[in-house]
């Protein structure tokens, strides 16, 4: 019998390994980001409050080789403002 944590589809493991790799950059807003994959395709969703952190997470996200494609859904703060990276 497979035991439960066996059992995850090949496109959870690649979500579960990026976003794992992301929340363990040190960066506590990091957190809040959350990654879908539907076959080659990344879709990223969360806030940040900085560019720089949105670079980090692309790198990470673009040098995975089981990914294509990254949909860019993050929002980052600027000042009392959003705006939406357009992927």
């Amino acid at each position: 019998m497979l035991k439960l944590q066996e059992a995850i589809l090949p496109e959870e493991a690649l979500t579960h390994r990026i976003q794992d790799t992301i929340h363990q950059l040190g960066y506590p807003q990091l957190r809040q980001i959350r990654c879908e994959s539907m076959g080659s395709t990344l879709i990223l969703q969360g806030e940040l409050s900085s560019w720089y952190e949105l670079q980090l997470i692309l790198k990470i996200a673009l040098n995975e080789p089981e990914v294509d494609r990254v949909e860019n859904q993050i929002r980052v703060r600027s000042g009392n403002r959003f705006s939406l990276v357009a992927d």
